[in-house]
């Protein structure tokens, strides 16, 4: 009648536990469950889920344990990855089985069961260990520490992380008790609650969790394992005294435990101590020789505890798991990526990882020695130091639970100066992942201005101070040093674009692509001059228009209903407009901005454009908000191409919807815009007339040079290269017969993801954000079609410093230019090298690829050769609203049918994206009748893999 299962809804005696794993091993079996098949159990911490676990186990089958409180995504990997015969996700009854034991025998080689781990390509890997590594572990961890009938072990771990197995084996085969504790994390007075309440005897905890443990009597409590991270030595000196504590370790692969130290003491370091029995170690450098006594090496495992591998990686399984050279022939040796050494006394000392033994101005750091001199520190309660790579360079950086205001002198004291970080971040608990691990992909990023503490260069003169005050506006960042990198601190070519038109409001002259040139403040006020002022065009633009490229390329592609097509943008107002003063601030903006008074009509030699005069028009209608959505969507099917302007307006309380069709703006016009129709209805508020300002470049007059520049040979040196035939331009294709139709698939990463793309990214790849984007977007589609090269239409922003004197800074106009490319993707190549590889592809794209769309409308309408089925557009970071302290509030995503259904989209697949409330987001626009939404889904998430993998390789996360 001995407890074996403790929990809030009773006790489970052995017998009574037994009897109903029994029955339930009946029903698994029945349903399939047996050796070399995989059960996933998606239970949390309870009763049913160590139930469940031991009738898998009497199957023989696998079981995989899933913590529900993962987030769907990870499960969902997790799930397709494993292929489970099925889920066992509920407790289930099984009254009418007998509760005999099954009786199957288990071959100890088959596997017991699979835990996934993180990997460092993002995607995580199973773990399957075997019958004979568990029994092998079993046995001696409870020797080690001394359990005994009627002690009571206590299930801290999730179900997701293998000491959840530990706390199994440690309790059960000794005839101790299990003790499962209410759901939810289990920190500080809750946890030292249940240690007392529930009178545990052993428990497994990770260093970060029993460090927020109130110093109280727990009499009762004989053995404490620590393990998952390193052991701080203070730990040792608080829970030591008067308990066995036991430093253990060891990796997923090698079947939980790998090494343990004896009893603790206060004093020093505490070790990872000697291999566990039947377990042998290693510590080699990398010719695999062992090194000397106190010579850091790195770890390697053999023994019967080494798991079988990872399940379906063999690739990664035989990376990790190597020849054995100093075992018998057939042996294995898994390669931890841990650094060690041994001690004199014969124990095992934990320094770090591979990863973490970066360079520092060429000398070789240990993260950990760091961590453990902060640690030291009286004022410090926990500290994690990482390596990010910024602006070209690893920095460190330290995570402090603590006051950090001395510390950066205190380690001076303490560390060569190499070893000191370069910032400090407090915080105010150290993250932690659901294994109780320290959680290094929640660590916040650091501030930009923080990481440049004590590296910040003040401008120095009139020009570099203006240059600075425009980055710092245009880029949102609190300042900007002469030294700091545009595209490093988040810079982009639109966002370049903002950087000339407010740096000339300054009176200063600058070109965007000198910015691609000079890309720091103190190199680009080498190139600054005065500005010139500008002519103004005070007479209305009006006359015809010669077709730009990109709208040639419109009505060649013959949209079924080409009056529809459109682009919008909805905003909240930061308080009640006047109704009347909105009115006349759009007429001025349509005055203003010619291409919005653009008339199209078809003619039998095909579409022409021509600008009408300025006319006062009613574009804005009020509605409730009731009918706001629509009123939108009737707004985006009202355009008529041959009756201007082409731009519709909605107010809605605080709700400003603004639509234009497409063959008039872009993304970049839509910043332009805004900005003005705020400036003219500001001054109509105040009783002023509206002044835009001086007018740059009309759209006509763009159009007009253009044609005559190109007609008269001066993108005839780009022919050869546009001529040439691209690989990889057709897509697989999953039907041909379905109605022609358009349908979106959406992918998003996180703010995190984003922050580190559009910020670490630049620097540690010394790249800019789009090569970044279109490295991930290669590998995603060369994995689909199984190519090594594909080829993709990008979209540029078009506003090319092409034509002498010519200003587009300010100029309203579909601008867009459209370009093959072609990527090859070596599949083996780390992201490093391969976002090396697309931006040298990229570089060798004349003109930013402008000439190509401009040498096909006037000079050579069947240049190139075969038309890339993918295109890909990224929009940038505007999201055309301010932060509340002008009329916009915040931009909120459009309503309404921007494009009509019938429009078959020009490629297969569209892929468009940029920045959304601090996400990277990404459309993929596809045709229903040549593809399943499932597949379009699948290569988009891929997509947003490769990114997230990215965003953590350029950080230096590890898994």
């Amino acid at each position: 009648h001995a407890a074996a299962l403790v929990s809030e809804d009773g006790t489970l005696t052995f017998a009574e536990l037994n009897a109903r794993a029994n029955r339930l091993a009946r029903l698994l079996a029945e349903r399939g469950a047996g050796p070399e098949r995989v059960v996933a159990v998606r239970l949390p911490r309870s009763v049913a889920l160590v139930v469940t676990e031991l009738a898998v186990a009497k199957t023989g089958a696998a079981f995989l344990p899933v913590d529900p409180g993962y987030p769907a995504e990870r499960i969902r990997f997790m799930l397709e990855d494993a292929s489970p015969v099925f889920v066992v996700d509920a407790e289930l009854d099984t009254p009418g089985f007998p509760d005999t034991n099954l009786g199957r025998p288990v071959d100890p080689d088959t596997p017991a069961y699979v835990i996934y781990t993180s990997g460092s390509t993002g995607r995580p890997k199973g773990v399957v260990v075997t019958h004979r590594g568990l029994a092998s572990f079993s046995a001696a961890e409870i020797e080690h520490c001394d359990v005994r009938a009627g002690d009571r072990v206590l299930a801290f771990s999730s179900p997701s992380f293998d000491a959840s197995i530990l706390e199994l084996c440690l309790s059960l085969p000794a005839g101790a008790a299990l003790v499962v504790p209410p759901a939810g994390p289990l920190l500080g007075e809750q946890l030292a609650d249940v240690l007392r309440q529930q009178g545990i005897t052993h428990a497994l905890l990770p260093p970060v969790a029993l460090a927020t443990v109130p110093d109280v009597a727990l009499p009762g409590f004989r053995t404490l394992l620590v393990g998952g991270d390193a052991c701080p030595a203070e730990l040792v000196a608080r829970w030591a005294p008067g308990r066995r504590m036991i430093n253990a370790y060891g990796p997923t692969e090698a079947t939980v435990v790998t090494s343990w130290s004896g009893p603790l003491a206060p004093g020093g370091t505490p070790p990872i101590g000697r291999p566990i029995p039947n377990t042998e170690v290693h510590v080699l450098d990398a010719a695999l020789r062992p090194v000397p006594i106190g010579t850091p090496g790195e770890l390697y495992v053999s023994g019967p505890g080494l798991a079988r591998g990872y399940l379906d990686r063999p690739g990664l399984t035989a990376d990790r798991f190597v020849a054995n050279p100093f075992g018998a022939p057939g042996t294995r040796m898994y390669r931890t990526g841990d650094v060690v050494r041994w001690t004199a006394a014969g124990e095992l000392s934990f320094a770090g990882r591979v990863d973490e033994q970066v360079k520092i101005r060429g000398f070789r750091v240990e993260l950990g020695e760091i961590e453990t001199a902060l640690r030291q520190h009286p004022d410090v309660r926990e500290a994690v130091v990482v390596a990010r790579e910024i602006e070209g360079h690893k920095r460190l950086v330290a995570y402090v639970v603590g006051e950090v205001a001395e510390l950066r002198a205190y380690l001076g004291e303490a560390l060569p100066d190499y070893l000191v970080p370069s910032v400090f971040v407090p915080l105010a608990a150290v993250p932690v992942t659901a294994n109780g691990k320290v959680d290094r992909a929640a660590l916040p990023e650091p501030d930009l201005t923080e990481v440049r503490t004590g590296e910040f260069v003040p401008p120095r003169t009139d020009v570099e101070t203006t240059l600075a005050g425009v980055w710092s506006a245009v880029l949102g960042l609190p300042r900007v040093g002469v030294t700091d990198n545009f595209f490093e601190l988040g810079g982009d070519s639109i966002l370049a674009i903002q950087v000339v038109h407010r740096t000339r409001q300054a009176g200063l002259a600058l070109r965007s692509k000198d910015l691609f040139t000079h890309q720091t403040v103190a190199e680009l006020a080498t190139v600054a001059h005065a500005a010139e002022d500008a002519v103004e065009e005070r007479e209305a633009v009006v006359g015809d228009v010669p077709l730009t490229p990109i709208q040639r390329w419109f009505f060649d592609a013959e949209p079924a209903n080409p009056a529809h097509f459109n682009q919008s943008v909805l905003v909240e107002l930061a308080g009640p407009v006047d109704e009347e003063a909105l009115r006349q601030a759009l007429d001025a903006v349509i005055a203003h901005h010619d291409a919005l008074r653009l008339r199209f009509e078809r003619t039998p030699d095909g579409w022409t454009q021509h600008n009408a005069p300025v006319e006062a028009c009613a574009v804005l209608r009020v509605v409730p908000a009731a009918d706001l959505e629509q009123a939108a969507d009737d707004a985006q099917a009202s355009f008529d191409l041959a009756r201007p302007p082409q731009l519709r307006a909605l107010l809605s309380g605080r709700r400003l919807f603004l639509a234009a069709h497409h063959l008039v703006v872009d993304a970049v016009s839509w910043g332009i815009l805004l900005e003005d129709l705020e400036r003219a209805y500001r001054q109509i508020e105040a009783g002023e007339k509206p002044d835009l300002g001086p007018k740059t470049t009309s759209f006509r007059d763009w159009a007009h040079r253009l044609r005559e520049f190109v007609l008269s040979g001066g993108l005839d040196d780009e022919r050869a290269h546009w001529a040439r035939d691209l690989p990889g331009c057709a897509v697989p294709r999953d039907r041909t017969s379905a109605p022609p139709g358009a349908d979106v698939v959406t992918v998003a990463v996180d703010s995190r993801a984003t922050d580190a793309l559009l910020h670490w990214a630049p620097g540690a790849y010394r790249t800019r954000i789009n090569d970044v984007l279109l490295a991930a977007l290669a590998r995603a589609l060369t994995r689909w079609t199984g190519e090594p090269a594909v080829s993709v239409d990008l979209e540029g922003h078009g506003r090319e410093e092409i034509l002498e004197g010519a200003d587009l800074s300010r100029t309203v106009g579909w601008f867009t230019t459209l370009f093959p490319v072609a990527l090859t993707v070596d599949p083996a190549a780390g992201w490093r090298e391969l976002v090396k590889a697309v931006r040298r592809q990229l570089r060798a794209v004349p003109g930013n690829g402008f000439g190509f769309g401009a040498l096909r409308c006037y000079r050579d309408p069947s240049l190139g050769g075969r038309t890339p089925e993918v295109a890909f557009n990224y929009l940038g970071q505007g999201d055309h609203a301010g932060s509340g302290d002008g009329l916009y509030l915040r931009a909120h995503p459009p309503i309404g049918r921007e494009q009509d259904p019938a429009n078959v989209p020009a490629h297969v697949l569209e892929v468009v994206g940029g920045v959304r409330d601090g996400r990277l987001e990404f459309s993929w626009f596809y045709r229903p009748d040549l593809h399943e939404r499932a597949t379009v889904a699948g290569v988009a998430d891929d997509f947003a893999e490769a990114l997230r993998a990215i965003a953590a390789d350029c950080r230096g996360d590890r898994s």
